[in-house]
């Protein structure tokens, strides 16, 4: 093979890769749009913060206080398999008519001793802790 017919290959494969690169960006509409609206970071609910305390505290009497039976139950079934719970953190929350849903993380042990993380969130209405997920 001679130097003119390996220049001419070299010169078919790089024209090649230029025009492929300026249809592209001739012709790329970039990434699709968001079809879910993002709402609204809120700040920590007072009524979430003080659910936080009296788990990281293992306050049974202030939990009672702050949810009713039924929300109580939906908690204690988005916590398990924890039976130990040693921290607890804020992650974040997000308010729409009213209504909030507050994030955290509870770190702990399981019943055999393994440390696990567990999210659950709290759907918050009119200062009132309505639901847990």
């Amino acid at each position: 093979m001679n130097s003119a017919h390996a220049a001419l290959i070299l010169a078919t494969f790089l024209g090649g890769l230029v025009i492929g690169v300026v249809v592209y960006a001739v012709t790329d509409k970039g990434a699709d749009a968001n079809p879910y609206a993002s709402l609204p970071p809120a700040a920590e609910p007072a009524v979430t913060a003080e659910v936080a305390r009296a788990v990281a505290n293992n306050d049974s009497r202030g939990l009672a206080n702050d949810m009713d039976m039924e929300v109580l139950q939906q908690f204690k079934t988005a916590i398990e398999p924890l039976v130990d719970i040693r921290s607890i953190k804020f992650l974040g929350a997000v308010e729409k008519n009213g209504r909030v849903l507050a994030a955290y993380v509870a770190g702990g042990r399981t019943s055999d001793g393994t440390d696990i993380l567990r999210g659950f969130v709290l759907r918050v209405a009119g200062d009132q802790i309505v639901g847990v997920n």
